[in-house]
């Protein structure tokens, strides 16, 4: 039996559960709309190809958003907002760990990527190239940074609210 400690549903005291807090918020403040933070900030340095490689990029994944937006935005946005319902009621209704961890985690990153879907539809729309979009992936690479780090901080008051409230509880 000791091989499924790692699977250990106490999720807020999981090394686990942190590591992939981490690298979910890097990743996501890294690649801002599919486009990595150093190629931004080369193009912005270096100009002539970088910003051609930026644009294509953007233009590539603004692209792919957009169909998916438009195949089936209004499904994927109800199944998000149902399994989303289904973690809270089981996490803070019923008092599960895991569904709380799994929802402080995914819920913000959800905010942080509507966002850059409606950046992403803006780059389709606009055709912004060149220092506007560098600018606004700048920006929304800011942007996500902040609610990572909010939704960090409110991870870790939610993880101290429940081992004060329910591991500390007299039996």
């Amino acid at each position: 039996m000791p091989n499924f400690e790692i699977l250990d549903l106490n999720s807020f005291w999981s090394l686990w559960y942190w590591i992939l807090t981490v690298v979910a918020w890097s990743m996501n403040s890294h690649f801002t709309m599919g486009v990595p933070h150093d190629c931004v900030q080369r193009a912005e340095r270096l100009g002539g190809a970088w910003e051609e490689h930026v644009d294509a990029l953007a233009v590539v994944y603004s692209t792919r958003l957009r169909y998916f937006m438009e195949r089936g935005g209004v499904f994927m946005a109800g199944f998000v907002a149902f399994i989303l319902a289904v973690l809270v009621t089981l996490g803070f209704g019923f008092g599960s760990e895991i569904a709380q961890a799994l929802t402080m985690l995914v819920a913000p990153l959800i905010f942080a990527n509507v966002f850059t879907v409606r950046l992403a539809l803006r780059v389709s729309r606009d055709g912004l190239k060149g220092a506007p979009l560098r600018l606004a992936l700048s920006r929304r690479r800011l942007w996500n940074q902040v609610i990572g780090l909010c939704a960090i901080l409110a991870q870790t008051g939610v993880a101290t609210w429940y081992f004060l409230n329910v591991m500390n509880a007299p039996h």
